[in-house]
């Protein structure tokens, strides 16, 4: 089974500000999975992962799982119609996925499993929603419209970035090998769309 290299640690402060969510702060592995340890990676440790099917599996249900949370999440908050009208579609297209990902499963007999990358999905995700309603949160308005739709877009590019760098060199179940294509095009669409939302917050309008 082929490995591929993934920068364990997030960038929430980033994240936000940038709409992508690839960080570089690092935490330690497990030993089942920190399979070596980079020696050119300076402060940032890099680790190789191999993951089985059971595990991204698991790892495609969190991402899933995620998006219809944060979906939930931050719909009540924007005051943006189009902003609230994309997370009300995220919580909808994504439960789909959801359902859909759990049937192919059951009929293939995968049972999820968590790992270190699984786990700290889901972290990443709760770290969004705090950094969102805590003491430092933007006020309603533009200001929050553009957090919302910013850790929408974080959430998407990481994803993107997982499925390219490791979930697809390393899936071998055929069905799921196709069921990781079609959620990665779905993700593409996700995230072309939040960044224009995000861009028609930040950027003033083009002049005739």
């Amino acid at each position: 089974m082929r490995t591929a290299k993934f920068w364990v640690g997030t960038g929430l402060a980033g994240a936000l500000a940038l709409g992508y969510g690839c960080g570089s702060n690092s935490q330690n592995p497990t030993p089942q999975e920190a399979t070596q340890q980079n020696p050119d990676a300076g402060t940032d440790a890099g680790v190789l992962l191999t993951l089985t099917d059971a595990q991204i599996a698991r790892v495609l249900q969190v991402a899933n799982a995620g998006e219809v949370m944060l979906g939930q999440y931050a719909a009540p908050l924007s005051t943006d119609p189009a902003i609230q009208a994309f997370n009300q579609k995220m919580e909808t297209e994504h439960t789909a996925v959801k359902q859909r990902l759990d049937a192919l499963l059951a009929t293939e007999g995968i049972v999820p499993e968590d790992s270190a990358l699984s786990l700290q999905l889901q972290q990443e995700v709760q770290q969004m929603m705090e950094v969102l309603s805590g003491p430092n949160a933007p006020p309603a308005g533009t200001a929050r419209d553009l957090a919302l739709i910013s850790a929408q877009a974080a959430a998407h590019a990481r994803v993107a970035f997982i499925g390219d760098s490791l979930l697809t060199t390393q899936v071998t179940n055929p069905a799921l090998q196709q069921e990781l294509l079609t959620e990665r095009q779905a993700v593409q669409t996700h995230l072309d769309e939040a960044t224009n939302l995000q861009s028609g917050l930040v950027l003033p309008p083009a002049t005739p």
